[in-house]
C-alpha cells in the first residue's frame, strides 16, 4: 500500500511540471493535488488501523491472588489467563491458556500451566496441564498410644506432597452435544508423613493412569452459562502394569444445570461425584472441600468416596458487579477399620460421614466481555460444619 501511494504521488507531481506552459493552466491545481495526496493517506491510516484491530484476537487478564484458609493460612500469588479462537471456526468457544503460582504462610506452593482449546466448530476439545506442587496439608488417623496401654487413638496426621504432574484429555463430538476421548496422566511424588513421635515416613507415590473422559454439553456459553445441562465425567485405570504400585480404579461425575430466573439472575445447580474402588493408596483418596462444597479446608472428611450437590444463585445487579449465594450438602465414605477422618465420625467406627451443610456468598466483577462471551473473577466466603474458607476465583465455580 505504501508502495502504490508512493507511485501515485510521483506520477501525480510528474504530470503537474510537465503539463505547465506559458499560456495554459495545469490540468491540476496544487490544492487539488494537495486532496488527492491527503485522502489517499487517510486510506492507507484507515486500512492499517482495520489491520491492526483483526489482528488483535488475544485477550490477556493477569491478576494477583490473595487466598485464606485454615489449612494454609494466608496465601498470595498471581493467574494470568489469555482467551483467544485456537482456529477459524465461526461457532466455538473460547480457547484459554493459563499460569498459575501460589505462595502461602504454611510453606506450601505450586505453579502450574494449562490449557484448554476447542476446535474446528467445537468438534474437538483438548485439555492439558503440567505443573510443580509442595502441598502441606494434614489428615486424621489411628495410632496405638503407648503411654495409653496400647490403645489407638486419632491424630491429626500432617503431611506434604512434593512433585510434578503431567494430564491431558482429547475429546471429540461423537454425536449433537456428546462427547468422547481418551485421556491420561502422570505424577511423580513423595508424600512425606509426620508420624505423632515427631518422625518422618517418606512414601513415594508415582500414578500412571489412563482414562476415558466423556460429557454431554447444552450450555449456551462455557465460561459464564445462563441455561443449558453440562455432564462431565471420567473414568481412570491406575493399572499395576504401567508401574503403579497399587492397583486401583477412580471415577469421577459432575452434573451441572443452568436455568435463566429473569434478567440477569441465574440459578446453577451440581451433584458431584468422586468415587474410587480397588486398592486405593492415601494419596489417591478425595476429601470434601474446593469448588465441590465450599467452607471445608481442612480435609477431616476423607476418603474413597465423596458425593455432594449444591445451588447457586447468581444476580448481576450493576453494570459489571455481581454477587452470588449458594448453600450445599455433602457426605463421604470410608472404610471403616482404614479411613482417614475427624473426631465422632472416626471413633464411631461407621463408614459413612454425618451429613456435612455448607453456605456462602461471594462478589463478582466481569473483567472479560469477548465475542459475547463474559468472563468473570470474584470473591466467596463459605462456612461449613466446623470449618471455613475464602477463595478467589477467575470464571464461576462451576
Amino acid at each position: 500500500m505504501k508502495r502504490s501511494f508512493l507511485l501515485l504521488a510521483f506520477l501525480f507531481s510528474t504530470f503537474y511540471v510537465f503539463s505547465f506552459s506559458k499560456n495554459e493552466k495545469s490540468l491540476f491545481s496544487k490544492k487539488e493535488i494537495r486532496s488527492i495526496i491527503l485522502v489517499s493517506n487517510l486510506d492507507t491510516v484507515k486500512k492499517a488501523d482495520t489491520i491492526k484491530k483483526k489482528e488483535k484476537k488475544f485477550a490477556f487478564m493477569p491478576m494477583p491472588t490473595l487466598t485464606y484458609d485454615r489449612s494454609q493460612g494466608l496465601g498470595a500469588g498471581v493467574i494470568a489467563m489469555g482467551f483467544f479462537k485456537a482456529d477459524n471456526s465461526k461457532k466455538v468457544p473460547l480457547s484459554r491458556v493459563v499460569a498459575v503460582g501460589n505462595y502461602a504462610t504454611n510453606d506450601s506452593y505450586y505453579i502450574i500451566f494449562g490449557t484448554r482449546l476447542y476446535l474446528k466448530e467445537d468438534y474437538w476439545r483438548i485439555l492439558a496441564a503440567v505443573g510443580y506442587i509442595n502441598y502441606n496439608f494434614q489428615a486424621y488417623q489411628t495410632f496405638e498410644d503407648i503411654d495409653e496401654g496400647s490403645q489407638t487413638s486419632v491424630y491429626e496426621t500432617p503431611y506434604t506432597t512434593k512433585g510434578s504432574l503431567f494430564a491431558f484429555a482429547i475429546q471429540r463430538r461423537i454425536f449433537e452435544n456428546f462427547y468422547l476421548g481418551i485421556g491420561g496422566s502422570m505424577i511423580r511424588t513423595d508424600v512425606i508423613v509426620t508420624l505423632p513421635d515427631k518422625s518422618e515416613l517418606v512414601d513415594p507415590n508415582n500414578t500412571n493412569s489412563l482414562a476415558i473422559p466423556f460429557s454431554f454439553d447444552t450450555r449456551n456459553s462455557i465460561y459464564n452459562p445462563s441455561s443449558g445441562i453440562f455432564i462431565d465425567g471420567r473414568i481412570a485405570s491406575i493399572p499395576s502394569w504401567l508401574d503403579n504400585d497399587e492397583d486401583f480404579v477412580k471415577t469421577m461425575l459432575y452434573v451441572n444445570h443452568y436455568k435463566k430466573l429473569g434478567e440477569h439472575k441465574i440459578l446453577a445447580s451440581r451433584f458431584a461425584m468422586k468415587a474410587n474402588f480397588g486398592d486405593v493408596p492415601f494419596a489417591a483418596q478425595d476429601y470434601i472441600g474446593q469448588t465441590d462444597l465450599r467452607g471445608y479446608t481442612q480435609g477431616e472428611y476423607r476418603g474413597n468416596q465423596t458425593y455432594t450437590v449444591q445451588s447457586e444463585f447468581r444476580n448481576n445487579f450493576y453494570k459489571k458487579w455481581g454477587y452470588v449465594g449458594f448453600a450445599g450438602l455433602g457426605i463421604a465414605y470410608r472404610k471403616s477399620e482404614t479411613g482417614a477422618a475427624a473426631g465422632d465420625w472416626y471413633n464411631s467406627g461407621a463408614s459413612w460421614s454425618k451429613p456435612l451443610p455448607s453456605i456462602g456468598a461471594g462478589i463478582r466483577y466481569q473483567v472479560i466481555e469477548k465475542d459475547s462471551q463474559k468472563i468473570n473473577a470474584g470473591i466467596d466466603a463459605a462456612v461449613g460444619r466446623g470449618d471455613w474458607g475464602i477463595y478467589f476465583r477467575i470464571t464461576e465455580a462451576f
